[in-house]
């Protein structure tokens, strides 16, 4: 669903190879491609996607609840609405599904490649792994949605809380709005927060794994 190219396979039987450097050479190039693949830019926009689908579908269920309090002939569009609140939401949920799991495959494979054999110095595949560039992408964009998100949902709690306190501000609520708004914000959190998950995991495991590198001393690499 994220790419229709397939990914690296997982590693073969170390005994199938017959020779050490070569082995090592395929691991390196499998390992890079993966980490580019867990973090794409297709894999965030499709993230982003699916959160907006989401937040369309919160839109059709906050319009069925308004259209319910209004009445008339508004009524008669609550159904209509509700279906299709529903059904996005529940696409967009399916979808995200699928997201992780492609991630949870991507790591697993990460996981297989780095035990095929000892990590080799080699600076520009330790570039390719580490990704920077690629985390940082994904990072800064996750937490702009994260508060985003505290920024949409927060008043909504504020607002339900002076209801209940205080009848008038109880009159004057519109239940539909609070819907949407509630669910565009747990969205955008929910959609910042994979996507920060997603950066942070990926930069702590190639900091566990290139720590194995041994130091350079005297010009020579000692293990």
């Amino acid at each position: 669903m994220i790419s229709r190219a397939p990914l690296p396979p997982p590693p073969p039987e170390i005994r199938s190879w017959s020779d050490q450097e070569a082995r090592l050479a395929v691991r390196d190039g499998a390992m890079a491609e993966l980490a580019r693949r867990g973090l794409s830019a297709v894999g965030l926009v499709l993230l982003w996607l699916l959160g907006a689908v989401a937040v369309v579908g919160w839109a059709a269920l906050g319009l069925a609840v308004r259209s319910v309090e209004t009445g008339g002939l508004a009524y008669a569009t609550a159904p209509a609405a509700l279906i299709l609140g529903l059904f996005l939401l529940g696409a967009a949920g399916v979808g995200l599904a699928l997201w992780a799991s492609r991630g949870r495959e991507v790591r697993r494979r990460l996981a297989d490649w780095a035990g095929v054999g000892p990590v080799r110095p080699d600076l520009v595949t330790h570039r390719r792994l580490r990704a920077t560039g690629r985390c940082a992408a994904w990072l800064l964009p996750s937490v702009a949605l994260c508060l985003l998100g505290l920024r949409a949902a927060l008043p909504v709690g504020g607002r339900l809380m002076t209801a209940s306190e205080d009848a008038v501000a109880a009159q004057s609520l519109v239940f539909g709005d609070v819907v949407y708004a509630a669910g565009m914000g747990a969205t955008l959190l929910l959609t910042g927060v994979l996507g920060l998950i997603r950066s942070v995991d990926h930069q702590r495991w190639a900091a566990r794994y290139l720590r194995r590198i041994p130091d350079r001393r005297g010009g020579g690499a000692h293990r």
